[in-house]
């Protein structure tokens, strides 16, 4: 209540001040000539000097970005070049299941900016369009590294279900003992989760072919029904190309999930799998952060840039009106 008074109170003093101002106040001077060419080379110094930040704004993206891919890179090159053994039985398979969560997670950060990006161009900044062929890269990336990691987990294998387990003699005759192999087991255990895996990630997919498919479609009539501004018109044609080559990448990856056959990698024992599991924890915090470090520094360039357009405008403007006065 006295923070409502106070304000209240200076709210009620302002028009009093303000119209002594103004009767007070003596009318702003037209600038002169002299000054209207200083404002221009002025305002060229300030447009240079943004341009260098906004480059080196760039710079740090290009740079963040290259460190989280090389190291997003090297967990899946890691993680599918290791398979489980009979000590570790499923805890490499269960490491392979989260990562591939969390670059799942990675592609709906990139998808949900892209999202903030490509509404930004649709209402007019078109300096952002090429922006979304990057994210659009990224997405990609994201699901060719799940695919490797599903393709990596070894699918059935032809192992002989039992193994001698040593043998007696009994009234003359010889009785071999068997018992169910450990390789078998581990198969067995290693065809179940493959075909879990395969299963999850195919319908992943084939569930993004079908949202591409309806965005299509509702691209295609927003093109033909409807009065589109020119940014809108640029954005839905580029749009409508880009889901081409998503869908392209799609089904060549379904293709290549359903015909690896994977087990190739090392096979480790627990105590490694164990050790692995603790850096990817860490590498999963580190990359977190770093992708929203990511997010922010595009935001800021994003921003600069827009600014950085509007004094290139304004000098554009002042240049004009110099070229039609100065006689």
């Amino acid at each position: 209540m006295k923070y409502n008074l106070i304000i209240g109170g200076l709210a009620a003093m302002v028009p009093l001040c303000g119209l002594h101002a103004q009767e007070k106040t003596a009318p702003a001077e037209e600038m002169s000539m002299e000054d209207r060419k200083a404002s221009v080379t002025n305002l060229e110094t300030h447009i240079a000097q943004r341009e260098v930040r906004l480059a080196e704004w760039s710079s740090d993206i290009v740079d963040l970005d290259a460190r989280i891919e090389n190291r997003v890179n090297e967990l899946v090159k890691m993680l599918a070049g290791l398979r489980d053994s009979k000590e570790s039985r499923t805890k490499v398979n269960q490491l392979k299941k989260d990562a591939i969560e969390g670059l799942k997670r990675g592609i709906d950060l990139y998808v949900a900016k892209r999202k903030e990006i490509r509404e930004k161009v649709r209402t007019g900044e078109t300096a952002a369009l090429g922006d979304l062929g990057k994210f659009d890269k990224r997405i990609f990336t994201r699901v060719d590294q799940i695919a490797e990691l599903t393709k990596s987990i070894p699918t059935h294998q032809d192992v002989d279900k039992y193994e001698s387990d040593g043998g007696s003699y009994w009234n003359g005759y010889y009785r071999e003992n068997s018992r169910i192999s450990d390789d078998w087991r581990q198969n067995r255990r290693d065809t179940i989760k493959s075909d879990k895996f395969r299963g999850d990630t195919t319908k992943a997919l084939n569930g993004t072919l079908e949202r591409l498919d309806q965005r299509r479609r509702s691209l295609k009539d927003l093109m033909a029904n409807r009065k589109l501004t020119d940014s809108a018109k640029d954005l839905y044609t580029s749009e409508l190309g880009q889901i081409d080559a998503y869908e392209d990448h799609i089904n060549s990856q379904l293709r290549d999930i359903t015909t690896a056959t994977g087990g190739g990698g090392k096979a480790i024992g627990r105590n490694q799998a164990h050790d692995v599991g603790n850096i990817i924890d860490d590498a999963r915090k580190d990359l977190r952060e770093d992708v929203s470090r990511l997010f922010r520094a595009y935001d800021k360039f994003a921003n600069g840039r827009s600014y950085l357009e509007g004094l290139k405008t304004n000098l554009q403007a002042r240049k004009d009106w110099l070229e039609k006065n100065d006689k």
